[in-house]
C-alpha cells in the first residue's frame, strides 16, 4: 500500500507543479504532498498531519499567524475547501489517476476544536471509482478548469526580456517604475508628436498633398491601434488583473500570451506574463483566452480554438474555472431552424 501511495503523491505532485494556482488549497495541498512524499521515501508509513496553524505558519510566516485568531484560521482553511480544489485536479487528470486505479483525498481527524484538539489534515488515497468518475463528468460536462503556464515558459520580447525576470516583476521595484515611464512617458511623447506634426500641417499657407494625407492617414491607424491594443488594455490590467499582452511584449515565435497582476504571500503587488488554458469538454481541442465582445459582454472569455463562438466558457482566475456561456443559446437558434 505505501507503494500505491507514494505512486499517486509523485503523480499529484507533478500536476500540481505543472498546473500552477494563485490559491490557498492549492497551496497547502502542496505543502502535505510534499511532505508525504519524503516520509514515504524515508520508510515512514505513518501519515503527515498538519494543523492549519502550522499550514498558515509554512506559507505566510510567524507575523501572519500572530494576527489571526482561530477563527479566523478556520475561515483561512477548511477540509471542504481542501476537497473541493483536489476534485477539481481529480476531474481534470482523471485518465492519469485511471492508470494507477487510486486517487488521493484528504482526510481530517474528528474533533470539535479547542485548545489541543486542533483539526489536522493528511492525504491518503481511495480505489478508483468508474461509476462515480462518470456521474462526476455528466455533472461538469458544462464546465472548464483553466491551469496557467509557467511565466518562465514564455518567450518574451528582447526589450521586456530584461524587464520581465523569470517573466514577472515586482510592481513596487525598479523595473516596475521603469514599466510606468515607458507606459506613461511614451503617451506624453506620442501626444507632444501629434501636436507638433499638426501645427507643421495646419501652418499659413501650407496645401495638403498626396503625401500629407498619407501621413495623416498613418497618424491616425497607429494612434488607434496603440491606444487600442496597448494603453487601454495596460491602464484595464489593475482592475481586470489579466489581460491579453500585446503583441510589442511576446517573441515572434509566441501566438499570444496574458499579463496577470497578482498578490504574493507577502502582500506584494506582482505582474507576470503567463498563459491561461483549458481543454474543451465538448471537443477536447484547446480552450484560450480571448476578448468577450462582440458576443459576450465580457473582458475575457475562454475560447475554443476550433469552435470560438459555439464553445465559449467563462473564465475565474482564482478558481481556475469557467463555465459554458453559448450552448442554450445554439440549441434554442437550432431548435427555432428545424
Amino acid at each position: 500500500m505505501s507503494e500505491l501511495k507514494l505512486e499517486v503523491f509523485i503523480l499529484l505532485d507533478e500536476i500540481l507543479k505543472k498546473d500552477l494556482a494563485d490559491n490557498r488549497a492549492y497551496d497547502c495541498l502542496k505543502v502535505i504532498c510534499s511532505a508525504s512524499i519524503d516520509a514515504l521515501n524515508a520508510q515512514n508509513e505513518e501519515p503527515i498531519t498538519y494543523t492549519r496553524y502550522q499550514l498558515k505558519l509554512i506559507l505566510d510566516g510567524q507575523q501572519s499567524v500572530a494576527s489571526m485568531d482561530s477563527k479566523d484560521l478556520g475561515k483561512w482553511m477548511s477540509d471542504k475547501k481542501l476537497s473541493a480544489y483536489l476534485d477539481r485536479v481529480i476531474t481534470k487528470h482523471t485518465k492519469k489517476f485511471e492508470e494507477i486505479g487510486y486517487i488521493p483525498v484528504v482526510k481530517t481527524n474528528d474533533t470539535i476544536g479547542g485548545k489541543g484538539n486542533e483539526r489536522r489534515y493528511w492525504l491518503n488515497i481511495t480505489e478508483y471509482s468508474q461509476t462515480q468518475n462518470e456521474e462526476d463528468q455528466k455533472l461538469d460536462e458544462d464546465k472548464i478548469t483553466y491551469e496557467r503556464v509557467d511565466p518562465s515558459e514564455i518567450k518574451l520580447s528582447w526589450f521586456y526580456r530584461y524587464i520581465f525576470k523569470n517573466g514577472e516583476i515586482k510592481n513596487k521595484s525598479i523595473r516596475g517604475l521603469f514599466i510606468l515611464i515607458v507606459l506613461f512617458g511614451g503617451f506624453i511623447l506620442w501626444s507632444l508628436y501629434v501636436c507638433a506634426f499638426s501645427l507643421v500641417l495646419v501652418r499659413e499657407g501650407q496645401n495638403f498633398t498626396t503625401l500629407d494625407l498619407l501621413l495623416i492617414a498613418c497618424l491616425i491607424g497607429f494612434s488607434y491601434l496603440s491606444f487600442k491594443y496597448w494603453y487601454i488594455p495596460l491602464w484595464n490590467l489593475p482592475e481586470h488583473r489579466v489581460i491579453k499582452a500585446p503583441m510589442t511584449f511576446i517573441s515572434l515565435n509566441e501566438d499570444h500570451a496574458d499579463i496577470e497582476m497578482y498578490r504574493d504571500r507577502e502582500r506584494n503587488q506582482l505582474t507576470r506574463v503567463t498563459r491561461f488554458r483549458g481543454i474543451c469538454p465538448i471537443c477536447s481541442a484547446e480552450v484560450v483566452l480571448r476578448a468577450g465582445q462582440p458576443d459576450h459582454n465580457l473582458p475575457l472569455v475562454g475560447r475554443c480554438v476550433e469552435s470560438p463562438f459555439a464553445h465559449v466558457y467563462s473564465f475565474d482566475r482564482v478558481l481556475m474555472i469557467g463555465k459554458q456561456l453559448s450552448r442554450n443559446h445554439i440549441e434554442i437558434k437550432g431548435d427555432h431552424l428545424n
